[in-house]
């Protein structure tokens, strides 16, 4: 691993506890990282909005895949961008208000939008979307979004994700689940996987000089753009199945673990 250059890693139910707090002190470690040369990655479906918001030092150390993939941004400068037609995520919306009880949300690139009557979810939604707007209609909105997306509080996205949006948008979109409440749905061809080879191609990166944590589907085409890919412990077996290596889960602070790995190998060589 000596000459690992970037670190990706999921955030939630990966590189984030169950109560979505970062391992202690990660902060410290981003900037050794930094120090050593490689730089941090903070790809998540949450958009990029909320990651700057957790990740703030910004800079060429840190880079952002939010939205699955949607946008991609580095050292302040979009590299990719990925903006949903207004008239597509509309018809989402219709679709998943007629056959389903989730709770649609437009991915703005500057917040997410939801609807005035599901403020309920109000604290749990703003656990995602550091900026969260609610509006009467949602269907009257049309924001530059680059993911449409849908909470199902129920916990079986996964089941009307197969029974329903991908038979729906599979050939035209890029559909796919992030844990057991959500479906996301973007352009196609958008997924962390494409956004990773965004960076690596602007930073003349390698598969083997990249590392890359993750526990569930959306994860899995990221996992394949690096050598040193590795589920955490809670990862589903499909994840599992796509990674080289593994680590600890969240909550056992798996992904630190490896990378204190990666910082005693490089102190000691």
């Amino acid at each position: 691993m000596k000459d690992i250059r970037l670190i990706a890693s999921d955030m939630d139910h990966t590189l984030l506890t169950e109560a979505s707090e970062l391992p202690p002190g990660f902060h410290d470690y981003v900037e050794a990282l930094n120090q050593a040369g490689i730089v941090f990655v903070a790809a998540s479906g949450r958009s990029t909005f909320t990651l700057r918001s957790m990740f703030p030092a910004g800079g060429p150390g840190l880079a952002y895949i939010g939205d699955n993939g949607g946008t991609v941004t580095h050292d302040g400068e979009t590299l990719f961008e990925s903006l949903l037609p207004s008239s597509d995520y509309q018809e989402m919306i219709a679709l998943t208000h007629e056959q389903t009880a989730g709770i649609p949300i437009i991915c703005g690139v500057d917040a997410g939008y939801v609807a005035t009557a599901h403020r309920e979810h109000e604290d749990f939604l703003r656990t995602f979307y550091s900026e969260l707007v609610f509006v009467d209609d949602l269907t009257a909105i049309t924001p530059n979004a680059d993911k449409f997306t849908v909470y199902f509080p129920e916990g079986n996205a996964q089941e009307l994700c197969e029974r329903l949006y991908r038979p729906r948008y599979d050939d035209d979109f890029s559909v796919t689940i992030g844990g057991s409440v959500w479906v996301d749905i973007m352009n196609q061809g958008v997924t962390k996987g494409t956004a990773l080879r965004v960076l690596a191609s602007r930073l003349g990166l390698r598969p083997e000089q990249m590392m890359a944590f993750g526990d569930t589907f959306n994860d899995i085409e990221m996992l394949d753009e690096v050598y040193f890919s590795y589920a955490v412990s809670n990862a589903v077996d499909a994840v599992r199945e796509a990674a080289r290596f593994s680590t600890g889960s969240n909550d056992e602070y798996g992904v630190l673990t490896v990378i204190k790995e990666l910082l005693a190998g490089r102190r000691d060589s």
